[in-house]
């Protein structure tokens, strides 16, 4: 008869074997924690929704995902560390498409935005606005159109930068009416909402900065650039509706070196995209103004393609490009 350390030494290995096979059996993947590279330091929009979105997804994981900033070159540095990763799921980076479509044509970059990454999914979109003080003379986005049209080199804007995407907005319109005015980059889009409040500006053209002192009647809204309106301003219109054929579409996704595994893409795909319609995740989206925008690898791929090739030709029409 057997001993019982020797039965309980037979039941640990059978234990063993099983969960080997059943593990074995789940796919394999993934079998060790996961890097989830984020392009900004922490505290940020992007950072914040990131981080809640990654612990949301965490319950369709065996093993954790890690969430590491990695700030520098508007976002370049991140991307540059994922297009250099081996493609074995292990590494991932949350993907802002002005690092694809944007960055590249205005400064050198260490990576091909088109052919470097495997795009898995898109859960949302930053948004924008033109603000002109509260006390202005224009009550309408067509009025201040109209005066900066009669009045060349009188109206100055600020922004968060040269080349971001609400500054492309501004050289668009001027393009388009033959306006003369001028751009103020400041670092930061607080610093840029704050130079319209002192007056230093005659506009601000920044991301949802401005929201307090507009809902504080101290910045008046005309004109947001998104492809909705902002939920907090619903009587605000697009550019779209004002009768522009632009959209800033500018938003955030998960993302991976070229030639990921199908089955990596897969899980990291339906496991994201499920946790971007948490009632919880969008409740975070709301409040701090973002637009939840879904899109799965196939659509990525298709709008990054389209606004790739958009925003080649905007920023060479406006003179904006490398030299």
């Amino acid at each position: 008869m057997k001993s019982r350390s020797a039965l309980l030494s037979m039941g640990i290995v059978l234990f063993a074997a099983v969960l080997f096979s059943i593990q074995a059996w789940a796919g394999g993947y993934p079998e060790k924690p996961i890097n989830l590279y984020i392009p900004y330091s922490g505290g940020g929009t992007t950072d914040v929704t990131a981080r809640l979105l990654t612990n949301i997804a965490q319950k369709d994981f065996a093993t954790p995902l890690v969430c590491i900033n990695k700030p520098g070159g508007g976002s370049a540095l991140m991307h540059e560390l994922i297009a250099k990763s081996d493609p074995d799921g292990y590494t991932l980076g949350v993907m802002v498409t002005a690092a694809l479509t944007r960055i590249p044509f205005l400064r050198d970059v260490n990576y091909d935005p088109m052919n470097d990454f495997e795009a898995i999914m898109l859960y949302g979109l930053y948004q924008h606005g033109l603000c002109v003080k509260a006390d202005s003379p224009w009550k309408t986005f067509e009025e201040f159109i109209a005066y900066a049209k009669e009045n060349p080199n009188k109206v100055t804007y600020s922004t968060a930068g040269t080349g971001s995407g609400q500054h492309l907005v501004m050289e668009y319109l001027a393009a388009k009416e033959g306006i003369k005015w001028t751009h103020i980059p400041y670092k930061g889009g607080v610093n840029a909402v704050t130079a319209c409040l002192g007056g230093h500006v005659t506009a601000t053209s920044q991301a949802t900065e401005w929201k307090s002192y507009v809902q504080a009647g101290q910045l008046r809204l005309l004109a947001v650039y998104g492809v909705k309106r902002i939920a907090s301003f619903p009587d605000v219109r697009t550019l779209k509706e004002i009768g522009y054929d632009y959209a800033l579409v500018s938003g955030m996704g998960i993302i991976g070196p070229k030639n990921l595994p199908d089955d990596v893409v897969k899980k990291v795909g339906d496991a994201f995209g499920s946790a971007c319609q948490d009632k919880g995740f969008l409740k975070q989206f709301k409040k701090m103004d973002l637009l939840p925008y879904y899109l799965n690898q196939k659509e990525l791929a298709d709008f990054l393609k389209e606004d790739y090739a958009f925003k080649k030709d905007l920023i060479q029409r406006i003179g904006l490009g490398k030299k």
